[in-house]
């Protein structure tokens, strides 16, 4: 199929023929309908939504001037506003509506240099593991998912779409993405923007991307430029090969899949030349309280106007988690955000004595998790337990698949950038990730 082919390749060939556009585009939505009535990672797809992008990418410039992604398939979070499309955040109301969200700068960046969004991709309520999206996994109905990303990693893994625009505030991009074989970025705070979305003030949040590999991220990056702003602050390292720093994770229950992929990667950095480290996590109890405090915090601030005039559009159980920082006094808040100022400086201060520039650990602990083996929440938490760190310390982090089981399912590592720039970050990653297949077997 067309949306299969190496990424260059298909921007290309679409600006070269954009009569075919229409056509294969049809061939596409025919394969949503098809299959994703199981996957169910697309809010309501449309034909007559994908025909109007499709008339709005056909009235721009000529070939020789065409934009850097035109034609390419994307997915947008549905707490993410689109012009033009509802933006529900997993509950039955148009939430974007009600609070008059104006379109993402992001989408807005995406669409100018040529994009399609094909749908808004399902989600958690609200973002919240209380409130699971419908999203089947990309292995089977019985095992989990991940977090409220969900319906972009499926999305692209199913082949529906190449990229995925999302939001994560503790793994929602990056542990749906290692769940489902695909790449997920959580870039630092507000470099892509986090305007034109649900409670994108959120601290911990980031607006990232899935999309099939690092290599495909970064050529996304290239091609769209002012989708990303590259803070400067923390990129020290000049070096062609930054030392990865790997942490000890004997006290955590991971599993021996997963602590195999890793120690294989570290394997082959080290042959390529990187120096490869023994590292400490650097995580403390006290900024996880701290960072988990603030959150609940600016939740409660967020939801407390929506919940006193629509407390319908609410499942109990996400009302309740809601309220959760309904009894923090603002004095509380503002001191747990100072003291997380000062362990965030702590640890780059620590990076930098130990000269480590990489973190490398492994995405999920459990990568074959079946639903069975808890809640949602439970599962949620057991999945943060090595993403968390990058929302606390605000780094940019990607998670990438390096190998590949007998039953051809991905394992996938971890990097967290410490001293690096993300595109050296997103170099790294492409020196050992895997290649992407083609989409799953029709």
């Amino acid at each position: 199929m067309f949306f299969d082919t190496p990424l260059q390749t298909l921007v290309e060939q679409a600006a070269a023929q954009p009569e075919r556009l229409r056509e294969r585009y049809a061939m596409l939505f025919a394969e949503i309908e098809r299959r994703d009535a199981t996957h169910q990672s697309l809010c309501e797809p449309s034909w007559e939504w994908l025909s109007s992008e499709l008339d709005r990418i056909g009235s721009l410039p000529d070939p020789k001037s065409r934009p850097g992604l035109f034609g390419l398939p994307v997915g947008v979070k549905d707490t993410i506003a689109v012009s033009g499309l509802p933006t529900k955040a997993g509950t039955l109301g148009d939430i974007g509506q009600i609070l008059q969200l104006p379109q993402s700068p992001a989408v807005t960046a995406l669409q100018d240099a040529g994009a399609v969004i094909v749908a808004k991709q399902a989600t958690n309520q609200f973002c919240s593991s209380a409130g699971p999206a419908p999203t089947e996994a990309i292995r089977g109905k019985e095992y989990f998912a991940g977090g409220s990303t969900v319906g972009g990693a499926v999305a692209v893994a199913a082949g529906f779409t190449r990229l995925a625009l999302g939001s994560d505030a503790g793994g929602s991009i990056r542990h749906p993405a290692a769940l489902a074989g695909v790449a997920g970025l959580r870039p630092r705070k507000g470099s892509i923007s986090d305007d034109g979305q649900i409670n994108g003030s959120l601290s911990g949040q980031s607006t990232g991307l899935i999309a099939r590999s690092a290599a495909d991220i970064a050529l996304i990056l290239a091609r769209c430029p002012s989708l990303h702003a590259e803070p400067n602050d923390r990129a020290t390292c000049d070096k062609d090969r930054p030392t990865i720093g790997i942490p000890d994770i004997s006290w955590a229950n991971v599993a021996p899949a997963a602590a195999a992929a890793l120690r294989s990667c570290a394997s082959r950095l080290g042959k390529m030349g990187y120096q490869v480290v023994s590292t400490p996590m650097w995580q403390t109890q006290d900024a996880q309280d701290d960072f988990f405090f603030v959150m609940s915090f600016e939740n409660w601030l967020f939801h407390k106007p929506l919940m006193a005039e629509h407390p319908e559009i609410y499942s109990p159980a996400v009302y309740r988690v809601m309220r959760a920082g309904e009894t923090i006094e603002p004095r509380e808040a503002a001191a747990a955000r100072r003291r997380l100022a000062g362990q965030r400086k702590r640890i780059f201060d620590l990076a930098r004595t130990a000269r480590v520039d990489i973190l490398l650990t492994p995405s999920i602990p459990w990568p074959d998790i079946r639903k069975d083996a808890g809640s949602p929440r439970e599962l949620s938490a057991e999945g943060g337990r090595f993403t968390a760190i990058s929302n606390i310390y605000d780094l940019d982090s990607l998670s990438v698949p390096v190998e590949r089981s007998p039953e051809g399912w991905t394992r996938s590592v971890m990097l967290h950038g410490l001293t690096v720039p993300l595109a050296r970050l997103l170099s790294c990653a492409r020196d050992f990730e895997l290649p992407h297949p083609e989409a799953r077997a029709r």
